[in-house]
């Protein structure tokens, strides 16, 4: 049997850093830096690269992928390959359109949701109107997916992803019962602590809305409690992302994830701005070897395997975003402070 981590099992693709938001944890800075997305044809050969690896399934991010004029071609080239697509959404260009193509195109659609309440979510998102736009975006994919259902047409898996700052902490109970009472056809709810990457990686960021660890086991304890909230029989999950750090038994499950930047750049793990080619200029599977090879190499195994809690985590990323991103991220990275 092959071991997990040599071959590509998912891939994430970023469609472009353009967006109307401006997140304080934003992990990949979006909005704040240039879009770099693809032309149509070369969006085809990303797509054909995709296809030719074989993951077992690639998730639409950014940025807001949706402003990628091409989404759609894009999510049905990899949909008629075989492949299941993950949209993970703002909410905030959707409409009956974009959502109805999303029925015709991909497997899942997850909006965000990072807050209980409208000034929470919108001060967490840096944009007013930000919530009330995620929750009519979960109204049109809710309606879509009735309606699809209703004429036993497939449909997408229908979700919110919240992520946990500190500041967001809130009543999450209260936001599940309220979610599911108003979201019939939703599938799932899932919460996940913020990450220490990206913007989240930062000093300032640590201090003021990293979870602490007793909130963090405190937030995975409640999973069955926010469960028991639940309406409809929606599914409710907590995602340990202490699961995530490089140390852990269970980041195994990270190590077949490649992640593709907008203009076809791949990282050499998702979780850290170093490049190692693109997909566009060398085939994939030799830049795949390159990614290993540089998660195995004597420095960056230093930082990771000191790695203990996610304060460890995010001076790693910190050490490791600053030693090898492209010169653009690191004059970018120094504007931050």
């Amino acid at each position: 049997m092959e071991p997990l981590g040599t071959r590509i099992q998912r891939v994430i693709w970023d469609l472009t850093y353009a967006c109307p938001l401006r997140c304080i944890h934003c992990y990949s800075e979006s909005g704040r830096r240039p879009a770099r997305m693809l032309d149509r044809a070369r969006m085809r050969r990303v797509a054909d690269v995709i296809i030719a690896a074989g993951p077992e399934r690639v998730s639409f991010s950014g940025g807001e992928p949706l402003l990628a004029p091409w989404w759609h071609e894009a999510a049905s080239r990899l949909r008629d390959a075989g492949i299941p697509v993950t949209v993970f959404a703002s909410g905030w260009v959707m409409d009956e359109t974009v959502a109805s193509k999303l029925g015709e195109s991909v497997t899942a659609v997850t909006v965000s949701v990072d807050g209980p309440d409208e000034q929470t979510h919108d001060a967490i998102r840096g944009r007013a109107g930000s919530y009330r736009r995620a929750v009519a975006a979960l109204d049109w994919l809710s309606k879509i997916k009735q309606a699809r259902t209703e004429r036993g047409e497939p449909c997408y898996r229908l979700g919110v992803d919240y992520t946990v700052t500190r500041r967001g902490n809130g009543d999450l109970g209260g936001f599940v019962a309220t979610m599911t009472s108003r979201i019939p056809n939703l599938d799932y709810v899932r919460f996940g602590a913020v990450m220490p990457v990206g913007l989240g990686q930062e000093t300032g960021f640590v201090a003021s809305e990293l979870l602490t660890d007793p909130e963090l086991e405190a937030l995975v304890d409640a999973e069955p409690e926010l469960a028991s909230r639940a309406n409809n029989g929606i599914e409710v999950s907590v995602t340990d992302v202490r699961s995530f750090l490089p140390t852990s038994p269970l980041s195994v499950d990270g190590e077949g994830i490649a992640q593709i930047e907008p203009d076809g750049q791949l990282r050499a793990f998702a979780c850290y701005e170093a490049k190692i080619g693109n997909v566009l200029d060398e085939p994939i599977d030799v830049l795949w070897d390159r990614a290993l090879a540089w998660r195995a190499s004597p420095f960056v195994r230093e930082q990771t395997d000191s790695i203990r809690t996610l304060t460890d985590w995010a001076r790693a990323t910190r050490i490791l975003d600053r030693r090898y991103g492209s010169e653009a991220d690191k004059k970018r990275i120094a504007r931050r402070s």
